[in-house]
Parts: C-alpha cells; sequence; structure tokens
C-alpha cells in the first residue's frame, strides 16, 4: 500500500536510495564516501557517504526523454540497512541510470535522525542528481529564549550549532548551503536564475518553500543548487518555537539544465512512504526520546546533588572562617587588653617617678606644693612655714601661726605629700 505521508519527508526528502535490497548493499557507498557535496549540509553529517561529483563522461547514450513515457521511469525501492533491509520508501528514478547511496544515522544521544545521500547518474556520466543528507535546526524565539542565550555568551558558552533562526531557502543557500559546499571542494561560480518558489501549507502547521541557482562548476558544467525547507512553528507561553528541516540537492549536466533538471521534480514529488518503516523508526525515535529524557533527568539530579554538596562545602568553609575569625578577634582583644594595662603599669611608674623626681627637686628649691580645696588649683610656694593663705587675687602668704582666713576672706591652702604631686 502506497501512503504518502508528509511527516515522513524529512527522511524521504533525503532519498536514500537503491535499485533492490541486494543492490543498496553493494551500491558503492566506500566511493560515494568522499564527495565533497555530501558533508555540506552538516558537519555532523560526515558519516552519511556521498559520491563524487565531478566525474561524468561526454553524453553518449540516449536519455530517458527518448523513451516513451510510461518507460522513462522506474521505481526505486529504498531500505534502511539498520532495520534489517526493510524498504523505507520508494521514488521514481530515470531507468537504466547509475544509483548509488547511503543510509545511516546521526544520534543526538539516543535519538537518531537518518543520514540519507542518494546519488543518480545518467548512463554515459552527462547528468547527474545529488540529494545530500538533512540538516535540522531548532530556535526559540521570546524573552526567555533570549535571555538564556545571554547567560550562555557571559559564561563564555559557544552558541550551539543548530540553534539557527530560520531563513527563506535563496538566503540558506547563498549564506550556508554554498559556503558549505565550497569548504568541501565543491565551488560554484557564475550564480543566475535564482528563482524563489511559492510557499506551500502542509499538514502539522508545516510550511514548505523551496528556491534554487544556477552556476557553473570547476569543469565547466552546469549545476542548479536546490534547497527545500519544511518549517514547523508553534507558540506557547510567550515563546514561539521553530523546528526547520532543510532538504538540498544538485543536479549538474553538460547539456539541457532544465532538461535534467525535470528528472529532480519526478523524484522529488513521487517519494511514497512505508507506513511499516515510519512506525518502526517512529517508535526508535520515541524510545531514544524517552532515553535522552531519563538520562537528562539523571544529569540534573547529579547536577543538583553535586550542588548541594558544594553548598554544604561552602557553607562548612564559612562557618569555619567564622569561628578562625571569631577565635583571632577574641585573641586580639585579648593582647590589646594586655597592652592596655601594661601601659597603665608604666604610665603609673612614670608619674610616680616624676612626682618623686619634682618633690625632691622642690626640696632642694626651698619649693612646697600646695592645693586650693576650694577650687582644686595647685601653687608652689616658699617652704618653711606651717600655714599657707590666698587672698583669691593671685597673692600668697605663709604663716607659722594660724591666721584668722575668714576675717580677711582669705583661703588657707593644704600642704601635698609626695604621693600627692
Amino acid at each position: 500500500m502506497r501512503v504518502f505521508t508528509l511527516s515522513l519527508l524529512a527522511v524521504a526528502a533525503c532519498l536514500s536510495a537503491c535499485e533492490s535490497p541486494q543492490t543498496a548493499a553493494t551500491a558503492g557507498t566506500e566511493n560515494a564516501a568522499d564527495s565533497p557535496a555530501a558533508g555540506t549540509a552538516q558537519p555532523e553529517a560526515r558519516e552519511a557517504a556521498a559520491t563524487p561529483v565531478n566525474t561524468m563522461q561526454s553524453p553518449a547514450a540516449p536519455t530517458p526523454a527518448a523513451l516513451p513515457p510510461d518507460q522513462q521511469y522506474r521505481l526505486l525501492g529504498v531500505i534502511d540497512p539498520d532495520m534489517n533491509n526493510i524498504v523505507a520508501f520508494a521514488l521514481k528514478v530515470p531507468r537504466a541510470w547509475k544509483v548509488e547511496q547511503s543510509f545511516k544515522r546521526r544520534w543526538d544521544g539516543a535519538v537518531p535522525t537518518p543520514q540519507i545521500y542518494l546519488a543518480l547518474r545518467s548512463p554515459d556520466g552527462s547528468q547527474q542528481i545529488e540529494y545530500l543528507p538533512l540538516t535540522q535546526y531548532t530556535y526559540t524565539e521570546g524573552p526567555m529564549a533570549q535571555n538564556m542565550r545571554q547567560q550562555m555568551q557571559s559564561m563564555g558558552m559557544p552558541q550551539l550549532p543548530n540553534d539557527v533562526p530560520p531563513m527563506p531557502p535563496l538566503v540558506y543557500i547563498k549564506q550556508m548551503l554554498l559556503p558549505g559546499l565550497a569548504q568541501r571542494g565543491l565551488s560554484i561560480r557564475n550564480l543566475t536564475n535564482e528563482t524563489v518558489l511559492p510557499a506551500q501549507p502542509a499538514a502539522n502547521q508545516v510550511t514548505k518553500s523551496s528556491a534554487y541557482v544556477d552556476g557553473e562548476l570547476g569543469n565547466g558544467r552546469r549545476a542548479r543548487v536546490e534547497c527545500r525547507i519544511n518549517l514547523q512553528s508553534l507558540q506557547a507561553n510567550g515563546e514561539t518555537y521553530h523546528v526547520w528541516q532543510v532538504f538540498p540537492s544538485i543536479t549538474q549536466t553538460n547539456g539541457d539544465l532544465a532538461a535534467s533538471y525535470a528528472h529532480t521534480k519526478v523524484a522529488q514529488e513521487s517519494i511514497v512512504s512505508n507506513p511499516t518503516w515510519q512506525k518502526l523508526n517512529n517508535d526508535v525515535v520515541q524510545r531514544g526520546q524517552q532515553s535522552n529524557y531519563q538520562a537528562g533527568e539523571r544529569n540534573l539530579a547529579d547536577q543538583r546533588r553535586w550542588a548541594d554538596i558544594q553548598r554544604q562545602g561552602h557553607e562548612q568553609r564559612m562557618a569555619d572562617i567564622q569561628r578562625q575569625g571569631a577565635a583571632s578577634t577574641a585573641r586580639y582583644n585579648d593582647r590589646m587588653n594586655q597592652m592596655d594595662v601594661d601601659k597603665a603599669a608604666f604610665d603609673a611608674r612614670m608619674n610616680s617617678g616624676q612626682r618623686q623626681q619634682e618633690y625632691f627637686v622642690d626640696a632642694i628649691n626651698e619649693k612646697q606644693k600646695y592645693a586650693d580645696p576650694s577650687t582644686g588649683e595647685r601653687v608652689k610656694v616658699d617652704a618653711g612655714y606651717n600655714h599657707v593663705y590666698t587672698d583669691r587675687q593671685g597673692h600668697y602668704y605663709g604663716s607659722n601661726t594660724p591666721v584668722n582666713a575668714g576675717s580677711v576672706d582669705w583661703q588657707e591652702l593644704q600642704k601635698l605629700s609626695m604621693k600627692q604631686y
């Protein structure tokens, strides 16, 4: 039963093909792996083998267009070697053309993405059609996504290779596909006939668009580089999520490029998927997604445990530092207090010495220090008197007999001992 499944075009447009299960197993994928075009769509797709693109001969054999319409094409089954050589899908290819294919998978953790390369060559080598492995991109627009990108940039983390905003197919050809082909040795010059085909809505909110440009290869052959894009966009929680897939193809010829491209379109528009293979492949993808999710949960749990260990260690170090700081502060305060005590004792000794020295000097000079009990003022006067008075006018009087100080408004002064000096 033939089922046209739009959701499988992401796989089928890669067009990995062979004439039969036996043909696919012996299709010459080792030669195909050296093609510079086969690895163009994405660096991760290097596993998908390819075939040299510039090894053609002069036209000699008749083209399929010379045959009756019902005999120009044959149905080609594309098998999946990882699933017991079951036919994944089928498509029409020019009769008698040689077919080389590589059907492998690129693994994102446990989730596989088919990487299919297909090369069709006319018997005389004058025409060739290559379908390159698909490249899938994901991109999220919105405040949360923008904030995450800014955080990654501030932390010096590189941008994810497939985190690319959607772009029109013609822009993709110029900015990504052609430079990628040139890096792998397939340069296309003298670009002309830039053509954008009308976009077509498909199921599951998918929009299909395509474009192509014409040019010349280094050997003078004409080539048409085409890019088909399937874009699915969903909105949730203020964010817009894009998933878009790119299916490149290269058509080249020594003759009429439009006639060769007609074979490309027939093949692309005749894709028929196998629902049995689709179910098997979807089961593998779903199991891989579940496995990736579980691995992500385990990794997140490990990160949380490690973060807890780091936090506990940090808190322990902070507590140790705090205790050490408190002990250091206490020791410092003790040293300061002891220094204060020592200084007070030193000051006391110095003051005592100074008092003694002053007392003895005054005794030698026959001076004596007195204090006014009413004001606390101290004054030195001549020694040798039993009583000393002040008239509160700056005059001092000495007497060996007491004087009635109240009758003359005097104040008797108190003699200071050596300790009171």
